[in-house]
């Protein structure tokens, strides 16, 4: 025997695009509700209820957005016949507007805008005009008229150079429409031509081909793009009269409007088989592309919603198609480029506000996440599994010995994978965080691997530093 050890130094994110043998130690192909703060591991903070009174869920729920307005956040939530605004005072929910038609889709979208020196939110649901609401009347209005030609249905819409672009509509489905520039005694509610000014007119383009119909907008600083189901195109110019539409030349898996997040001048968005962004030319990319591919394999995202918080990007997926809502949470940090996933309730809507997020439930409960030690009350299960691990050499036994680390919280479990068979321990941290906290592990095999658990919805932090002991034997039976 030789007794060998091998220490984990940090621990980072969630990486599936390798073989586990060749995996960094400090990943994990598998993992669930865990962060990884500064490099230590830590089970992942929960959220609570922002009110008690839930959306009312007689309908399909759709989508959350938090309105940021001077006298403060206004709840609203839409359903598939409509939308309705939490009225504090009174602790309900109050119907703003009412759809003629029913909304079939995931096609929901937001939009904060100023109408003249007004603030207006933007709604848009592709099954009749652009509603718009000012966060203060009793009832949301639509938007535009026919005499403006701003009637039409849309299902997106983007701010871009002052003027307000849509499209999505079902009867001209590759149809870009643009507003008349604000000044004056024009806004943009206006979408009519100016014979007298051109390039403060409205009007419209058909991009591409009528065939492949526009799914997204999206406006950067210098560029407005333009998602189509299978292509990408984007805008340049700054008035119609140096409009140019371009088509950008890359490939990549069609993804749907909700999926897309703009984090300063990128726009990423997530596809069946990865992460990708637009970085003002072409799109491209991550280094962790592939980092969840086994997971999405298994993901529906057709309800995908993407929001950004902070350095984060948040996507909701459906994991378990027999629910109508998403179920799983994927975490992407901006800095590290590393992934982690939160598993344990249902996304019918996701939106971040000054720099909180915040959550709609299948079951109506609007929730904030913070620092809470559960979600709602029910009791977090975390993990984290390190990859499959042979030292250096598979035809060799090894006999686990003891571990040592530091670290904090409630007591962490330790199940130790050897050759298929599984051996748990469970190890208590010290009330003084200048002690070591240690655990004798059993196991012996030639392939091991770790995972480490919290224990009825407990919380712990694990520390950098973690030292792993074990005797090598020397002979493969």
């Amino acid at each position: 025997m030789a007794m060998q050890s091998r220490i984990f130094q940090t621990f980072s994110g969630m990486r599936q695009d390798k073989n586990d043998y060749i995996s960094s130690p400090d990943t994990s192909p598998d993992a669930c509700n865990m962060q990884t703060p500064n490099g230590c591991l830590a089970v992942a903070t929960g959220f609570s209820r922002v009110m008690q009174r839930t959306v009312p869920t007689t309908d399909v729920l759709k989508r959350l957005y938090v309105y940021a307005t001077p006298a403060g956040l206004k709840y609203l939530a839409c359903t598939d016949t409509q939308l309705v605004v939490y009225e504090p005072d009174g602790n309900f929910w109050r119907s703003l507007y009412r759809f003629s038609t029913p909304v079939g889709e995931n096609r929901v979208e937001f939009l904060p805008v100023k109408i003249g020196s007004d603030d207006f939110l933007l709604v848009a649901t592709g099954r009749g005009p652009l509603i718009k609401w000012d966060g203060v009347s009793h009832e949301a209005a639509a938007f535009g008229s026919a005499e403006q030609l701003s009637d039409t249905p849309v299902n997106f819409a983007a701010s871009y150079f002052g003027r307000l672009f849509s499209s999505g509509n079902e009867q001209s489905p590759a149809r870009l429409y643009w507003s008349k520039t604000p000044g004056g005694t024009r806004t943009i509610e206006d979408w009519r031509a100016d014979d007298a000014s051109p390039d403060v007119s409205g009007g419209f383009v058909d991009v591409g081909t009528g065939s492949d119909p526009i799914t997204g907008l999206f406006s950067l600083s210098n560029q407005l793009l333009i998602f189509k189901r299978d292509t990408l195109y984007r805008l340049l110019g700054d008035r119609p009269s140096n409009y140019r539409v371009l088509p950008v030349d890359a490939a990549f898996a069609r993804t749907g409007h909700a999926a897309c997040a703009q984090y300063a001048d990128r726009l990423y968005f997530l596809t069946p088989t990865g992460l990708c962004y637009f970085d003002g030319q072409t799109v491209r990319r991550p280094m962790s592309y592939r980092a969840l591919h086994r997971v999405l394999e298994n993901c529906d995202l057709e309800r995908c919603e993407a929001v950004n918080s902070g350095d984060m990007l948040y996507f909701a997926v459906r994991e378990k198609t027999t629910g109508p809502y998403n179920d799983l949470l994927i975490e992407y940090d901006l800095m590290r480029d590393t992934f982690m996933l939160r598993r344990g309730f249902s996304i019918a809507g996701l939106c971040a506000a000054r720099g909180e997020l915040y959550l709609l439930t299948g079951i109506g409960r609007v929730e904030k996440f913070d620092d809470s030690p559960d979600y709602d009350g029910a009791p977090i299960e975390a993990w984290w599994e390190t990859p499959r691990m042979d030292f250096g050499s598979k035809g060799v036994k090894k006999a686990l010995g003891e571990l040592t680390c530091t670290g904090s919280g409630d007591p962490m479990q330790i199940t130790a994978l050897c050759d298929g068979n599984a051996f748990t321990t469970e190890l208590a941290f010290p009330t003084d965080a200048d002690h070591v906290a240690e655990a004798v592990l059993r196991g012996e095999g030639r392939i091991v691997r770790l995972r480490f658990s919290n224990v009825r919805g407990g919380a712990f932090t694990l520390d950098t530093g973690l030292l792993l002991r074990f005797d090598a034997i020397a002979r493969p039976d």
